[in-house]
């Protein structure tokens, strides 16, 4: 909810792509705002029964893929923020700015021109399209994720416990 008052925050204000690290600032106080315990909603330590682990998955998976997808979000603003204005500070041509940040338009830009980022678009939209490029890399690192996870829980040096020691192993490490 925060994340979305940020954004209508933010065109309400009509700042344009440039000024895209402004809105961190806006999006930390409305979350702070709106939700002040978001922290603990999706990084919660808890330690579950071998017999919930099965009936938790989905909420571990769901939490992992809201954390990469906010945490790319945030990442793209940062690091396109930062890329676009160098070539600007180094008084590149504003051309080489536009192909820098053209990695943030992927993979949505290549079915729809409209959703190419330029500095001439507004924020609140820059964010929008940030928003559903990072929903499909989180979800595909999400699978990579889960699959390598499964095969690393399959593996007979887990399954048979020699990776770890217990403590009556002490006389045998000698």
């Amino acid at each position: 909810m925060g994340f979305l008052l940020s954004v209508a925050i933010v065109q309400f204000l009509g700042l344009k792509a440039y000024a895209a690290l402004l809105w961190l600032p806006i999006l930390v106080y409305c979350v702070y705002r709106v939700f002040p315990l978001a922290g603990f909603m999706f990084f919660r330590l808890t330690v579950e029964k071998p017999s919930d682990k099965a009936a938790g998955s989905y909420k571990s998976t769901l939490r992992l893929f809201l954390a990469l997808w906010l945490g790319l979000i945030v990442f793209a603003v940062v690091y396109g923020s930062f890329i676009g204005t160098l070539p600007f500070l180094l008084g590149a041509p504003r051309q080489e700015a536009v192909q820098a940040t053209d990695i943030f338009s992927l993979p949505l830009g290549l079915v729809n021109p409209r959703f190419m980022i330029n500095p001439n678009k507004g924020l609140a939209e820059v964010i929008g399209i940030l928003t559903a490029n990072a929903y499909f890399w989180a979800l595909g690192l999400t699978i990579v994720f889960k699959v390598v996870h499964g095969f690393i829980s399959r593996s007979r040096v887990t399954q048979l416990g020699i990776s770890s020691t217990t403590p009556n192993d002490d006389d045998e490490l000698l």
